[in-house]
This record gives structure tokens, sequence and C-alpha cells, in this order.
């Protein structure tokens, strides 16, 4: 047979053993290890690796052909795979069955999980919602969810069928082909995934893993010049912790061990800062330089003399706060660093045009007003960024802090 035949032809056989393994997985997948790393302040990287054992008694129903199985790996959300690699222990290459070909498997299960649910004797036209659940994109959940109150309402409650098809109609099955399931195996995968809430420090990604193995192991690849200042595992429900991570980490991980009785809706929340001798010292220090350079001659000196006698002197040195601000406005950073740093950047940018704009008055022999206004204001408003400045640097997580953490 064509291998499109023997699926279909399999297919029947397929879905029974993953009806007994979907409901017990953590029965079989022994370890679940995810490391996330942020490529920018919308886009993650996932790299997963699964620990299974196939149990002896649903191998023959997992048979593709003599030397394939098809297993199922995980559930991920439906959206386009991006940059998605599937590999073995030894890191080679791994068949993955296409779309229509899951969708051949999940229709099966359906229908199988509707026939254990159904009381002897009854019968249910459940075709249109199987296929709608199937052909879903997550665009029309409202009406599925109402195809199955009707559903129950004419039949009786179907808990297993309606679980079932709520998980297919918002994620698929990632179904891999093992070439050898008569030992315990490690397949490892990684796609890039976008954030649904994106958020400048605060990030919240997904772990429906953390119910799909019977331990679950999740770290954080942190970008340089940053801190994770918390990282917690919660149930997005109820916002309970169910686990959590150092603090002030440049790589936390979360250790979860599955409950079987309790039902949860996982998700990784992680609140990000930057290292406070990277950028926010520094940046403070010139900050609190240009507010000294600007307050003690208009408090104390006579800007007009100034003015007359030392204007350019005076201006090729505040300009040369300008090109101290360079010092810690360096380009090459994360994306992610930018964006957090940029309302900082934005404070030292106006303490520098400031300090310009007070050496240009000054070399120009302004007016005795407008060389008060121009320096009074200037030293206000270099003072306040270098005080914002300075609070967020004390607020900072340390290099040395998160070396101690380790």
């Amino acid at each position: 047979m064509w291998p499109g035949e023997v699926l279909e032809d399999r297919a029947g056989d397929i879905a029974v053993g993953f009806a007994s393994l979907l409901t017990r997985q953590a029965a079989w997948r022994h370890r679940r290890v995810e490391t996330i790393t942020v490529l920018s302040h919308e886009l993650v990287r996932r790299s997963v690796s699964v620990d299974f054992t196939v149990p002896a008694e649903h191998r023959d129903d997992l048979r593709l052909s003599e030397r394939e199985w098809v297993v199922p790996l995980a559930l991920l959300a439906k959206r386009p795979l991006a940059h998605f690699d599937l590999r073995m222990e030894d890191m080679a290459s791994v068949p993955l069955l296409r779309s229509e070909e899951t969708q051949l498997i999940g229709r099966e299960l359906l229908y199988l999980m509707l026939d254990l649910d159904l009381e002897e004797g009854v019968e249910a036209d459940a075709g249109g919602l199987i296929e709608r659940v199937l052909a879903t994109n997550g665009d029309d959940l409202a009406a599925i969810d109402a195809g199955l109150a009707a559903l129950e309402e004419r039949v009786g409650p179907v808990p297993g069928f309606a679980a079932l098809a709520e998980r297919l109609a918002r994620g698929f099955l990632l179904c891999a082909v093992v070439g050898d399931v008569d030992r315990r195996r490690v397949l490892k995968f990684a796609y890039d995934e976008p954030l649904d809430r994106p958020d400048r420090v605060a990030h919240f990604y997904d772990a429906p893993g953390c119910t799909e193995a019977a331990s679950y192991h999740a770290e954080v690849d942190v970008p340089d010049e940053m801190r994770a200042r918390t990282s917690e595992l919660v149930d997005n429900r109820t916002g309970a912790v169910l686990a959590s991570g150092p603090r002030d980490a440049d790589r936390p991980a979360v250790y979860y061990v599955a409950d079987t009785g309790r039902q949860v809706q996982p998700g990784l929340s992680v609140k990000y800062g930057t290292e406070r001798g990277r950028f926010l010292v520094p940046a403070a220090l010139v900050a609190w330089v240009i507010a000294l350079e600007l307050a003690l001659p208009w408090l104390f000196a006579d800007l007009s003399h100034l003015a007359a006698s030392a204007g350019p002197a005076i201006s090729v040195l505040l300009s040369s706060s300008a090109i101290f601000s360079g010092l810690v406005l360096r380009s090459g950073e994360h994306p992610l660093v930018r964006i957090v740093l940029a309302p900082y950047r934005l404070c030292l940018a106006a303490a520098t045009l400031c300090a310009i704009v007070a050496g240009a008055v000054l070399a120009f022999r302004a007016t005795s007003g407008a060389l008060e206004l121009a320096w009074g204001l200037g030293a206000l408003v270099a003072a306040a960024a270098a005080g914002i400045l300075t609070m967020e640097a004390a607020r900072a997580p340390s290099a040395r802090a998160a070396e101690r953490v380790r």
C-alpha cells in the first residue's frame, strides 16, 4: 500500500493507543525539560526534551509499519511552527506526521472517545462538530463550546469526548514517527513561539507540558545584562503559585512534580530587570555630573561674566557630557535590553540635551535672563533624570547578588 493508505488502515488502532496514552500521560512520559530562550519582548524559542517509555501493551496499537511507531509527544497550540526541529538523542532527525495525517488519527480518536462516553444503545450525530474541531484555527471556539453543550443536552454527559474536543480545538498533537519503542527514549524538539501578551519587563509563557509528564523542569535563558527578578509557575485559573525559581538569576530553573488529581492551567511568569552595573549606574553618574555642572554655576556664579570671559571653555566642558553619555549608549544589544532601557536612556538624553543647550546659550552670549532660565531649568531636568536613574539603579539586581544565588 501507499504510505497514506497504510496510515488510513492503521488510524483506528493508533487512536486506541493514543486514547490510553493521553489519559495517563504522566505514567509513560517520565520527564519533560524546557529551555525558553528570550529572542525579543514578543518572541521566544522553546527547546524541549521528552523522556518517555511506551508501555509494552500499547506498542502494537501504535505500530505504523514493521519498524515504525507513532508517538504523541505533546499538544502544541494551533499556530504555524516557525524554525521547528525534531531530533533523537543522537541528534538524528525524526519524521513528523503532517497536519492532515494527524487530523486523520484525531478524527478516529474523537469518535472513539464519544463511543466510550455514550451509554449503550445511544447514538449521536457529531460528525459536523468533530470536523469543526479538527479544522478550526481557534477563531470559532465559542461555536464549538456551544456545539458541545448542545450535544450533551441531546445525549447526556460526554466528559471524555468534551475534554478531548476542547484540547484539539485549541491545539494539535505533535506526532513523531519513531524507529524503536522497545526501550526508554528521549526526543528533542524546538520552535519559535510568539507571546500572547508581550510586555516590556514581564512575560507569561504557557506551560502545558507541566501536566504532560511525571516531572517538569523549565529554565529561562535570560539575555546578557539582564536578570530574572522573579520566576513562578502559576495556575492561570486561580493564580496559585505551583513552584518558584531563584530571585535575580540569569538562568532561573523551576521544577514541578505533576499531581494527577489536580486540574491546573499552568504558565510560567517571569519579571525581568537589567543589571545595575551595566547601564544604570554609569548613566546615573553621568547625569549627576551634568546636574552639578549646571547647578553650581547657576547658584554661585555670574553667568553673564562667564559668558564674556570663559564662555568657549565652559561650552567645551559641557559638550563633553554628550561624549560621556555616548559611553553608556551602546549598540548591538539584545532587543529586550533595548526596550527595557529605553525610558532610562530618554532620561540620560534629556540631561545631555540640557548640557548642550546650556553650553550653547553661554557660547552665544545670550541675555542674562536667557542664561538664568536655560541653566536653571537644565539643572532641574538633569537632577530629576539623575534621581530617576539612581532610584532604578538601587532597585535593579546586581551581578554579585546573582553570583551568590548560584
